[in-house]
């Protein structure tokens, strides 16, 4: 028995000093592995952090974005508005330049002068849709935008009309054509929406 009990004790001293030596491996491998667990957690920290400063920058994106397109917008408006504001000012120029000799075509006697002021009146007023037409964006228009737009398409066309046949009547000497021009543009309806 006292060779079993010295056997015994002997593997017994044996495997605890195996054990021993096994131990230190493995505390080496928990302190590393705590280290990378630390080292992963300070990453997740920096990504989060990351992540949220993209997040605000994705958000002042987006408001810079609408800002944008709401500055375009309005850029447009102006435009728009400006050049309308140009139209109506030329027409009502030209408007005033007929009234000028207004008079002289009533008398009806074919001064070539008068033709070819109511040839420029007529040519002024084309010139005046034709920059009017450069001066507006064309991009997307509201629908009040149309609605002008519209409104002076359908203005310079009367005027037009009214103008040339007011020429021609004065050039041939036909009162008929005079007075029906004449006519047709005092019912000329003027939308300025500007005002």
């Amino acid at each position: 028995m006292k060779k079993v009990l010295t056997t015994v004790l002997g593997a017994s001293i044996l495997l605890a000093g195996c054990g021993s030596q096994n131990l230190g491996p493995l505390e080496h491998k928990t302190t590393k592995l705590r280290e990378e667990n630390h080292q992963l957690k300070l990453d997740n920290q920096e990504l989060d952090r990351k992540i949220s400063d993209l997040n605000e920058k994705e958000k002042s994106l987006t408001a810079d974005k609408k800002n944008t397109k709401e500055a375009a917008v309005n850029e447009l408006k102006t435009k728009s508005a400006k050049a309308s504001s140009k139209y109506y000012q030329q027409i009502t120029q030209t408007l005033n330049d007929y009234h000028n000799i207004k008079s002289e075509i009533n008398k009806n006697k074919r001064n070539e002068k008068i033709v070819s002021k109511l040839d420029k009146i007529v040519t002024d007023i084309q010139s005046a849709h034709d920059k009017y037409k450069l001066d507006r964006e064309q991009g997307e228009m509201s629908d009040s935008d149309k609605a002008d737009d519209k409104n002076i398409q359908n203005l310079n066309n009367n005027l037009v009309k009214s103008f040339k046949s007011i020429r021609d009547g004065y050039s041939e000497k036909d009162k008929k054509k005079i007075n029906q021009g004449q006519n047709q543009l005092s019912q000329i309806n003027v939308k300025n929406p500007q005002s």
